[in-house]
């Protein structure tokens, strides 16, 4: 049984098998039919992420924190990486910046960078799906892309674990994934419209040097592969080789000379995740999850080895392997590469088009089950973003932050005063000389947001100022409603470069010491480098239980008269 024709399986009274079959087998997609059929999904999840009233974080709220912090500091005039310092790009700061300016200083600003980026996210997917693939794998691609932008919690960790941390991370997967497809999978139309898959391809790569330098990277090294292997790219080369070109003469420009000094510094400050044991070991104990594709990869040898396609399959399915590898080496979490499930694509692409003279009882269960391993990972996005949704809802069993500009983000509650289960899954580089220590105790994120807020309040009736604070994130600023100090790093460990304690401190009215820190070791360093200078500048002015304040001896130096945005 050959393919059926778009006019003949779409058509009104054809029969469901033989609908099916097109779905599967005809490329490309009917527009309107693939819109809908992704779309409704797509407006389902980002109505579930986005509606409830409060923001649940169970797992890693600093990171949460750490975004909104480098936002308030974008929203009160300063510049990333010229008035704070971290190693990943503005985007996301930004947007959520935006969110402020549309929503007020809130953590509900932060949904306005998800729901910003799935949109883009979506339509990008849609564009490279639409010319590419069948319509039910078309279907499943950009659900997968888009869910994968909205989905609360983070990749390779449990679907249960409802976080915002690290979201430039599933930013950078979607769009890497998205770049795969259009860059190995050729287009299936008569009409020749490259300048879609340029346009996409170009914003997909911009958008990634502003999250984070590794996907622009990984984008440009797949860029220049495709070029030398794939027909459908090599033939406009120039086009290409101008995108890419232009692409590398921004990152290079002055406007973003502060951001690769920024890179740079994290880079040589030992940010960079070289240990090759302990790459190896992470791939070995999650050898199951690359199961598919590696098998993947066995298919493509042997449809090389029968004469059904070209060594560009093969070479191509181990290229995108181990680029996902890559990206993974440089990520906290230990498994999960999305980007990978663009290997069966495209085998399924090639499997399609090579066996395209059999019927479809031949081919079609071949088919359907490389779809179920995409199938699956919607299915966990999905049940993640349920999840949240009915958790957020319910109200049960939750913390709601009630004063302060933190006020609507909800954690865990628990305990008062345990101090018992901070995650062990936040995988920063420490000191690589540090032994193994016994922790002299663990903070929950309720018991975080409470020393927090008792931070906060213990600012809360003095003077405007500048907070600095000896910890990894300092979102008080945010909070209070005040313009933050400029010259820190918005994350601040052993992996960041050291800041001098002029910079670090020179506009800080306030030193918040906390007596329970994220990173005890860290804040007892951060004591050692700066003690000096506080005792020189700074007096006792407070102590609480969670914290010891230092207010500058001299109350006219610096006294900061901006608010910020309240």
């Amino acid at each position: 049984m050959a393919i059926p024709s778009a006019e003949s399986a779409f058509a009104p009274g054809a029969s469901a098998r033989r609908r099916l079959a097109a779905s599967l087998r005809q490329a490309p997609s009917p527009l309107l039919l693939l819109l809908v059929l992704s779309g409704l999904p797509v407006l389902a999840a980002a109505w579930a992420v986005l509606s409830p009233p409060v923001m649940l974080s169970k797992a890693m709220t600093q990171d949460l924190l750490f975004n909104l912090s480098g936002a308030w500091h974008v929203y009160s005039g300063h510049l990333a990486h010229v008035d704070f310092h971290d190693a990943s790009g503005r985007l996301s700061f930004l947007l959520t910046a935006l969110g402020f300016h549309l929503l007020g200083p809130t953590p509900f600003a932060f949904l306005v960078n998800v729901g910003i980026m799935g949109a883009v996210l979506f339509a990008a997917s849609f564009l490279a799906a639409m010319r590419r693939l069948p319509l039910l794998p078309a279907v499943l691609f950009v659900i997968f892309a888009s869910l994968l932008a909205l989905m609360p919690a983070n990749v390779g960790d449990r679907p249960e674990q409802y976080t915002f941390a690290m979201s430039y991370n599933r930013y950078g997967w979607s769009a890497y994934s998205i770049l795969a497809l259009i860059l190995f999978v050729p287009p299936r139309e008569e009409r020749d419209r490259t300048w879609i898959d340029i346009a996409v391809a170009g914003g997909l790569l911009a958008a990634m040097f502003y999250l984070k330098i590794t996907y622009f990277a990984a984008g440009l090294a797949t860029l220049g592969f495709a070029v030398l292997f794939h027909p459908h790219v090599g033939r406009y080369w120039r086009a290409w080789l101008v995108v890419g070109a232009l692409l590398v003469l921004n990152a290079l420009a002055p406007h973003n000379q502060a951001y690769l000094a920024d890179i740079l510094s994290w880079a040589t400050s030992g940010a960079v995740r070289k240990a090759a044991t302990l790459h190896f070991n992470n791939f070995v104990a999650a050898i199951d999850r690359y199961g598919p594709y590696l098998a993947a990869v066995a298919v493509g040898l042997w449809m090389w080895w029968s004469g059904r396609a070209t060594f560009r399959l093969p070479l191509t399915l181990v290229f995108l392997l181990v680029m996902s590898l890559l990206l993974l080496s440089q990520n906290s979490q230990a498994a999960g590469m999305p980007s990978a499930i663009v290997v069966l694509f495209a085998l399924y692409d090639r499997l399609r088009t090579a066996f395209a003279s059999l019927g479809n009882r031949d081919v079609a269960p071949w088919l359907l089950t490389l779809l179920l391993f995409p199938l699956f990972a919607v299915g966990g996005y999905a049940t993640s973003i349920a999840g949240y949704h009915a958790n957020a809802r319910d109200g049960r069993g939750v913390h709601v932050v009630e004063r302060t500009n933190l006020r609507g983000l909800a954690v865990p509650e628990g305990p008062r005063g345990t101090f018992l289960s901070f995650s062990h899954s936040f995988d920063y580089p420490s000191r690589p000389k540090d032994a193994p220590a016994q922790p002299l105790y663990q903070l929950s994120d309720y018991e975080y947001v409470l020393v927090l807020m008792e931070g906060a309040d213990l600012l809360m009736d003095r003077p405007i100022g500048g907070i600095a604070l000896l910890d990894s994130v300092n979102p008080l600023s945010f909070m209070l409603g005040v313009e933050p100090v400029r010259g820190a790093n918005l994350w601040s460990t052993w992996s960041a470069p050291k800041r001098s304690a002029g910079e670090f401190l020179g506009g800080a009215r306030y030193v918040l010491v906390p007596k329970f820190a994220t990173s005890p070791q860290w804040t007892d360093d951060m004591m050692r480098l700066y003690g000096g200078y506080l005792e020189q500048h700074f007096r006792w002015a407070a102590e609480t239980r969670c914290w010891t304040l230092f207010v500058r001896s001299d109350p006219e130096l610096p006294t900061s008269t901006s608010q910020g945005h309240i």
